[in-house]
């Protein structure tokens, strides 16, 4: 693990970039090559650019030598590569290579090379490592503690899996393995030449379940799944195209599963889909490697008895930022975080957040039970009360919506993308007309909470229009089912006439979402 004394080092220098804490990151992977540009930014960072490049070094792959023309692509993406870097002093750049130089009789000739075009050394790391470092990213991203997990990593020349539940001080995998099957390799192997389509993949697919049986066997990995049940996740280009293809021809909605990967196993089988004609969502430059690709996810789901994967935007890039860059701060709840830079980006008035957020609080303790919320609907409304102004530094009218949209595209580490979408309606739906067709975008469970939960920030957001500790009311809400009670101090709605206004036009709103709000004494 020396290398990571050396991958990043993210300090004040006095590089062009100055002020800001940059840094970068390079995968030299077996198919594409990927950079990664960040900024530091509290316990996590933002990235400020992506590159990638379809290399595939491991192509041509002879008597374990990378071949000239595979050296001479990868050289010339690194020499494009390095004008961006230009601004990054070195000790600030960490270059990684994979399982083609890892496992290439000649990496060495590549390394000394590379060395010429960029001033970073090249460290090849092992199978274990990048696993590891694959987690590292998925858990940062993800956040949460005591969850178990299985990150799933298909690569041009290895596939790497990680396991362990995330806790503690870190964010570490129990268990790592690397096995020698990647997409590249499969396609040198069984899809050269002019292949019979079908008969090519069965082969591979074969292949990789044996593979994959043979090595996993011998882990105490297959053991971990079947009696923990982790969340599946799945990172790379090959899960991506998977994921996007399986959608664009309906055969799945948020998660790639087993009956998807069936229907388009049959039709890779029986040449209803020529994959080299194009499908829909496969992005052209992958369709020499998707058939491959599939096999082997295909292989995975048999061998670990899995019925359904989610695809992650997690690269190994992220975890090696993250192991460097943001591990003495892993401690801190990431979620918090994330809601602390983006409000101070965003200039939210701490102050009036935190009255808001603390009424909310109180009308939850209340009422939340009866409501059918659970502590997770608590904790998302709890952020959604701090972020609520999140929209007014972009222009007041109609502030709400500028909110929902901030919050639905950051990147929130910390939040899955369904918890960012769900924090996106809370704040969209805080005030005005209730988005009632914003809720459909959700399973009618998630929508009917989501709707419950809306409901008791903008009854707090409208208690709190004074914008003064002085106003904040003693409140106490009942629920019974569909009936909500609020109860007020004597006389508080007359000295606050313009909560008391639109009190009235919010029963208004609550009628047309099924609910009705009473107001014992509002004549007071």
């Amino acid at each position: 693990m020396g290398f990571f004394g050396t991958a990043l080092n993210i300090q004040d220098s006095n590089s062009a970039e100055t002020g800001r804490s940059y840094g970068a990151a390079i995968d030299l992977g077996s198919n594409s090559f990927h950079l990664l540009l960040v900024r530091q930014v509290g316990a996590s960072f933002v990235v400020v650019e992506r590159l990638k490049e379809k290399v595939q070094l491991l192509g041509g792959f002879v008597d374990g030598r990378i071949t000239d023309a595979a050296m001479q692509r990868g050289l010339a993406c690194l020499t494009r590569f390095a004008q961006r870097l230009q601004a990054v002093s070195p000790d600030r750049l960490s270059m990684v290579g994979t399982c083609a130089l890892r496992n290439a009789n000649n990496a060495q000739e590549f390394v000394a090379a590379a060395a010429k075009v960029l001033p970073a050394p090249l460290q090849i790391i092992d199978g274990e490592t990048e696993a590891q470092l694959i987690f590292t990213g998925v858990s940062h991203h993800l956040g949460g503690r005591g969850q178990p997990r299985l990150v799933i990593d298909i690569g041009g020349g290895s596939t790497e899996f990680a396991y362990g539940p995330v806790g503690g001080a870190d964010w570490r995998a129990e268990h790592c393995v690397s096995i020698d099957v990647g997409c590249v390799a499969i396609t040198d192997l069984f899809f050269g030449g002019d292949h019979d389509q079908a008969a090519a993949y069965a082969e591979a697919r074969e292949h990789a379940r044996q593979m994959l049986q043979q090595s996993l066997d011998a882990s105490l990995l297959a053991e971990t799944i079947d009696n923990q049940l982790p969340a599946v996740l799945g990172t790379s280009g090959t899960v991506e195209s998977i994921e996007a293809t399986l959608k664009a021809n309906g055969w799945c909605q948020d998660q790639i599963t087993l009956e998807g990967l069936q229907k388009l196993e049959a039709a890779i089988l029986n040449d209803g889909l020529l994959v080299e004609a194009g499908l829909p969502g496969l992005s052209p430059d992958r369709a020499d490697i998707f058939p491959a690709g599939v096999a082997i996810l295909n292989a995975v789901f048999e061998v670990l008895n899995i019925d359904q994967l989610r695809y992650v935007n997690v690269t190994l890039l992220q975890g090696i930022v993250c192991e460097k860059l943001l591990m003495a701060t892993s401690h801190i709840d990431l979620k918090a975080d994330s809601i602390e830079q983006l409000a101070g980006q965003f200039g939210v008035d701490p102050e009036q957040a935190r009255r808001v957020a603390s009424l909310v609080r109180r009308l939850f303790t209340q009422a939340g039970e009866a409501l059918g919320l659970s502590e997770a609907d608590g904790q998302l409304l709890d952020h959604a009360a701090q972020l609520h102004e999140v929209g007014v530094s972009i222009n007041a009218r109609h502030y709400h919506r500028h909110g929902g949209y901030v919050i639905k595209h950051s990147a929130l580490p910390g939040f899955s993308e369904t918890e960012r979408s769900m924090l996106a309606l809370l704040v969209r739906g805080h005030r005005r007309s209730m988005p009632g067709l914003a809720f459909q975008a959700f399973d009618p469970s998630s929508a009917e909470r989501l709707l419950k939960a809306v409901i008791l920030l903008r009854l707090a957001v409208i208690l709190e229009r004074s914008h003064a500790d002085a106003a904040s009311p003693d409140v106490e809400l009942v629920v019974a089912g569909r009936h909500l009670t609020l109860g007020l101090p004597a006389g508080w709605l007359a000295a606050h006439p313009l909560s008391a206004r639109e009190l009235e036009v919010e029963a208004q709103q609550l009628a047309s979402a099924g609910f009705s709000l009473h107001l014992p004494g509002a004549g007071d």
